[in-house]
C-alpha cells in the first residue's frame, strides 16, 4: 500500500511553528484510488491537533505529479529550494499550507 510520516518541521529555520509531512509514498498500483489523499488528510488532521498553524513539505522539483497533487490539496510553492548530492544533484522545493 504505502505510508505517510509527519511531525514537527525538521531543521526549522522559520520563526513560525511548522508541522511537516516527512514523506508520503504509495505503490504505483495504489495510485489513483485516493489513498494518498486520505493518508495526507489524516496526517494534516493529526498535525492540527498538535497546534501547528502551518505544515510544510519538501518535494522533488522534477516530480510534476506530486507537485500537482500537493497544489490540488491547497499547498503553495514558497520558492525555497535546496539541493542535495546523493550521487547526483537533486533539487527539492518547499511547499506550505495553513491548517
Amino acid at each position: 500500500m504505502g505510508f505517510c510520516g509527519w511531525g514537527p518541521l525538521r531543521n526549522n529555520s522559520f520563526e513560525e511553528n511548522f508541522g511537516e509531512i516527512h514523506g508520503i509514498y504509495l505503490l504505483d498500483s495504489n495510485k489513483k484510488h485516493k489513498i494518498g489523499r486520505k493518508m495526507l488528510e489524516f496526517a494534516l488532521e493529526k498535525l492540527s491537533t498538535k497546534n501547528y498553524p502551518k505544515v510544510g513539505l519538501w518535494v522533488l522539483s522534477s516530480n510534476e505529479n506530486a507537485i500537482h497533487f500537493y497544489k490540488k490539496l491547497g499547498f503553495s510553492d514558497t520558492g525555497i529550494v535546496k539541493e542535495e548530492n546523493l550521487g547526483e544533484i537533486i533539487t527539492e522545493s518547499f511547499f506550505t499550507k495553513e491548517i
